[in-house]
């Protein structure tokens, strides 16, 4: 088995190439002299119509801008030099390109011009012909020697590596860039959140926010309290059932299931509206004219008399003692300066998190390098001992990128 760096390789690829293919760069070469030689011959003609251009007549005036369109196409054809598989397609694709669009530009000129040019169109005629049959040649050529193209691959691939094998220096300055980016965003946030905590240390606020979860916490108990009334009452406020309630007990049938702590707050002590509409729930159970499986009408009447006997008192003291307490820091600024800063903290955390997560994306960029140094490394392997029956090992000096794996590390 033969050892070879990536430089040897290229030119041990190069000779086993061009030996491999040398019949094709053979009969390929002939196209190329043919289509260059007839392009040369009808860029004359066009000089030869440009040149019999007669002053008076309105047909040589055709025949020139006819001659410079020649021109024009045969000076778009893309004619390489360099002998090779997709040099070759190029060249059929260019071939049947220069052929479209010279006839079309002849259908609109040629009819239009003097008889005594008859002789010039036949000539180009006969050239087109012959770039026409070059063309199936080259057609026919590339299909018996379409096995090139997969040597002309490995090249390519052979290329890349050579690319995937360069970078450090590069990934040496994001990754320092990127650092520099998270230690600033690191100084953002600490300063953020010193003047988050020392806000939250000589200020009220954490009373304040102590009475927001208070005021949660007690929806919270209400919520439960008046879960198992829920069903009953939906279905009674969607029931016509003959019962009638006041525009009080139907509004707070409705506000203490979407909103209990401030519908409970509202209420004078007592809970009349409340009290209103459940009663209207307890006689529609009672009276059959809302049907109610038995076990959840006998809890849904247990549910009614314990509030009318005072099972939310409690929680509707605790809940107005909240909302006064709410209005002795009315006024102040302290919800606003504590808004503020949670914005600050939250916006200082984004910004670390994000150039952590840019340094996280580049030690992936690092990792997806070496599996594809790797992987190309293997694949050209292959395909050479495929292609050309030898085997060889490429060599791959230390690419100095697993070290930078560690500098990716927060």
């Amino acid at each position: 088995m033969t050892e070879l760096t990536i430089d040897q390789l290229q030119k041990w690829y190069r000779k086993r190439l061009s030996k491999k293919s040398k019949e094709f760069v053979k009969q390929a070469e002939k196209s190329y002299k043919v289509v260059e030689r007839t392009l040369k011959d009808i860029e004359l003609i066009a000089h030869e119509l440009k040149e019999s251009s007669d002053e008076d007549m309105e047909n040589e005036g055709i025949a020139t801008r006819f001659a410079q369109k020649i021109s024009e196409i045969v000076q778009n054809f893309e004619l390489r030099n360099d002998v090779t598989y997709s040099n070759t397609e190029i060249m059929q694709d260019e071939i049947q390109r220069f052929i479209q669009e010279l006839w079309g530009a002849g259908a609109r000129w040629i009819r239009r011009m003097d008889k005594r040019h008859k002789s010039t169109i036949k000539a180009l005629d006969t050239y087109m012909k012959e770039l026409s049959r070059e063309m199936k040649r080259i057609a026919k050529l590339l299909y018996e020697f379409n096995w090139v193209k997969d040597l002309e691959r490995i090249g390519s691939r052979i290329e890349t590596l050579r690319d995937l094998t360069h970078g450090k220096e590069i990934f040496e300055e994001q990754i320092r860039q990127v650092r520099i980016k998270i230690e600033h965003a690191q100084e953002e946030y600490k300063s953020a959140k010193n003047a988050y905590d020392t806000f939250i240390e000589s200020s009220n606020v954490s009373e304040i926010l102590n009475l927001d979860e208070e005021a949660e916490r007690i929806a919270s108990l209400l919520r439960m309290k008046l879960n198992i009334l829920k069903k009953p009452v939906k279905k009674l406020l969607q029931q016509d059932t003959g019962v009638r309630i006041g525009p009080a007990g139907q509004r707070a049938l409705t506000d203490y299931f979407e909103d209990p702590f401030s519908a409970i707050v509202e209420e004078p002590d007592g809970l009349p509206a409340l009290m209103e509409g459940l009663t209207g729930l307890q006689k529609a159970i009672e009276s059959g004219r809302l049907k109610l499986k038995d076990r959840l009408a006998r809890r849904t009447i247990e549910e009614i008399e314990a509030i009318r006997n005072g099972a939310l008192d409690e929680l509707q003291a605790m809940a107005k003692d909240v909302i006064s307490k709410r209005k002795n820091f009315a006024g102040s600024d302290v919800y606003a300066r504590h808004e503020e800063l949670s914005e600050q903290l939250e916006e200082a955390r984004k910004n670390l998190e994000y150039h952590k997560n840019d340094l996280l994306r580049i030690r992936d960029e690092i990792n997806k390098r070496i599996e594809k140094v790797e992987e190309f490394k293997q694949r050209i392997e292959s395909e050479i001992r495929d292609s050309f029956e030898e085997s060889i090992k490429i060599k791959i000096e230390d690419l100095g990128l697993k070290p930078l794996l560690a500098k990716c590390e927060f």
